[in-house]
């Protein structure tokens, strides 16, 4: 009978500790499962922090969430986070997750104490069975693509296109096709009046994964030809390095 009962005990605290929030190790990067997360917030009152940008956050997000991407966290959260003792937890749409590792560093540098990933970020957390909302969702549209060999075609037969490089700056800075103009992402919202309407415009990301969406929202603005550079600049450069 004592035997029973030191099981069922093991087998209780097990399923206690898989679904509470446990401080973690301290480790260069302090990561947090979605459970533990919410965990978190109930019993500490923890903040959300979404890291991509105001579109997609708005687009879609952990409900509740900041939307302070990480290039302009060191500037918003003197005004939005001033309490560095608050416990935060960062994340973003990848389950990779790069960019709150980023926000991460920069936060622990600024002097922030109780900070944490989000282990495997909204898809981690959608898998978990959580809800997202939508503030300002962008209506989805038909988006034309075109592939890397395509391009030189394109630039010839469209005399007046616009290159728009969602890129970061450091990224736009390393490499890019000769004519484009740099508005990173998380700026895009902001500066809606730098994309001409008259003209066509293609539009560049790193991979891929977030042209659709900015296409939409520029269709969505009024902005009626608009064509998505498939795969990226990865993929460009992919193609690239296989030619040479």
């Amino acid at each position: 009978m004592l035997r029973i009962i030191t099981v069922l005990t093991v087998i209780l605290y097990f399923i206690i500790s898989c679904t509470a929030y446990q401080q973690p190790p301290l480790t260069e990067q302090a990561s947090i499962e979605p459970a533990q997360a919410v965990a978190l917030k109930k019993e500490k009152g923890a903040i959300f922090v979404d890291t991509m940008s105001y579109l997609e956050c708005m687009d879609h997000r952990i409900p509740d969430s900041l939307c302070i991407a990480f290039e302009e966290f060191e500037e918003k959260s003197k005004a939005i986070l001033k309490n560095k003792g608050q416990h935060i937890i960062f994340y973003c749409e990848s389950d990779e997750c790069l960019r709150a590792g980023q926000t991460y560093q920069k936060a622990k540098i600024l002097g922030y104490k109780n900070i944490f990933i989000l282990n495997g970020g909204l898809p981690a957390w959608k898998k978990a069975g959580y809800e997202v909302e939508s503030i300002h969702r962008i209506k989805r549209a038909p988006v034309v693509s075109i592939k890397p060999h395509m391009l030189e075609r394109l630039i010839k037969e469209k005399k007046d296109l616009f290159i728009l490089d969602a890129r970061s700056e450091d990224l736009y800075r390393s490499g890019h096709i000769d004519g484009a103009v740099n508005i990173p992402l998380y700026e895009l919202s902001k500066r809606l009046k730098d994309i001409p309407k008259n003209r066509s415009v293609l539009v560049i990301d790193e991979n891929g994964k977030k042209s659709f969406l900015v296409c939409c929202w520029l269709i969505n603005n009024g902005v009626k030809d608009v064509i998505r550079f498939y795969g990226g600049m990865k993929y460009k450069e992919a193609k690239e390095r296989k030619k040479g």
